[in-house]
């Protein structure tokens, strides 16, 4: 029985050295706080966990440099459509070191002077406008600035200590005029493509992308150098080819009834490969797009503050202050097009306040941002409806 009883508690050891491996494998504690350092892969694919987990790395090394806190420097790193995975992974590896967000004097200067004129703006009765006071603040601290405007408009009690992020020359909690261009692109641009091909292949451009499909013959083998932005808006794409015994032409133009798409088409009447040198240029439209009505159905979880921003198709939930959000999730219709507009919300559930921050201008890069505004303890699930 010894013996037996022996075993037993040998292998109940092994095993929970196993578990607290595995467990120490993912949670990385700091002054009392748990930060999730590697993604649940049965839950996300890798592509994504390893954009969390890119980020989460990327996190610790900037808190580490005594950087501030700002993911939008690595922007040239993710695709926007896992940007919200980085943004995540980089927001907790950075607060697993440096957890300490109290705030210096500057800081909160900016902080109280915002606070003072946005609650003169909300007696006096006229627009929510930060920037109506440029100048008079000092523009190193104006996530602090912008932060307090905004809380002493909705008449908010003053939050002192809050994670704001970048502390320096621009907000990433607002809109970022460079990210809009990066979405929508340059006005003109080149493409150089080379490949190998057998009959006929198309290349395909949409959402910044270049991809070759191989309609008829072997399969296509190719690769590309771009100039510029490929932009996601009606534009007029010409081809030149400078290498191969074909031809190519414009098969397609982008527009918003085929999602952007343009199609070129590259055909080699004669047997065999050959190959291919084509430059691919385009010349897109006004920045300023055609009105498009449409909305977002938001729905999560919000504690304390939440940004919600919108810019064509693109949808970004952003944690301002409180434990997080989380359960979040929207469906869209429409576009908001890149011109000045008028955008509402409607607050379908929830027990705090929503109001616009931003309507889409030229000054913000035509985003519009909604704020959600928890006051009670602890979160609560949020719908929202956001039309233009």
């Amino acid at each position: 029985m010894k013996i037996k009883n022996l075993v037993l508690f040998l292998l109940m050891t092994f095993m929970i050295g196993l578990v607290g491996q595995s467990i120490f494998a993912q949670i990385r504690t700091v002054s009392g706080a748990s930060y999730v350092q590697r993604c649940d892969r049965s839950k996300l694919s890798p592509i994504k966990c390893g954009y969390y987990e890119e980020g989460f790395q990327d996190g610790v090394n900037d808190a580490r440099r005594n950087r501030s806190s700002n993911y939008e420097r690595y922007d040239e790193k993710f695709e926007d459509k896992y940007e919200s995975f980085y943004r995540d992974g980089y927001n907790t590896g950075y607060r697993s070191i440096r957890s300490d967000n109290r705030w210096t004097d500057d800081q909160r200067d900016a902080y109280e002077k915002g606070y003072d004129y946005g609650e003169e703006d909300k007696d006096r009765g006229i627009s929510r406008l930060p920037l109506r006071y440029e100048g008079r603040y000092n523009k190193t601290y104006e996530a602090y600035y912008r932060k307090g405007y905004n809380d002493g408009y909705d008449g908010r009690r003053k939050q002192y200590n809050t994670v704001i992020g970048n502390t320096i020359g621009r907000n990433p909690r607002f809109p970022n005029r460079n990210r809009g261009n990066r979405r929508r692109g340059t006005q003109t641009g080149t493409i150089n493509w080379i490949g190998r091909v057998d009959n006929r292949a198309n290349i395909i451009i949409r959402n910044g992308q270049v991809t070759t499909d191989t309609v008829a013959g072997r399969l296509v083998q190719g690769t590309q150098t771009v100039q510029g932005i490929i932009p996601r808006r009606n534009a007029t794409y010409s081809v030149r080819k400078l290498d191969g015994r074909g031809g190519a032409s414009v098969l397609q133009q982008p527009n918003r009834a085929n999602n952007f798409t343009a199609i070129i088409q590259v055909f080699d009447t004669r047997g065999g490969a050959d190959n291919y040198r084509l430059s691919i240029s385009w010349q897109a439209s006004n920045t300023q797009e055609s009105y498009q009505s449409g909305k977002v159905v938001w729905r999560g979880r919000v504690d304390q503050t939440a940004n919600i921003r919108i810019s064509g198709d693109f949808v970004d939930s952003i944690d301002i202050s409180g434990s997080g959000l989380s359960n979040v999730r929207y469906d869209l219709e429409g576009y908001l097009a890149a011109r000045r507009g008028s955008v509402t919300v409607r607050k379908r559930d929830g027990r705090g306040t929503v109001s616009i921050l931003e309507q889409p201008n030229r000054q913000n890069d035509y985003t519009a941002t909604i704020q959600v505004f928890d006051p009670d303890r602890g979160d609560d699930e949020y719908e929202l409806e956001i039309s233009w």
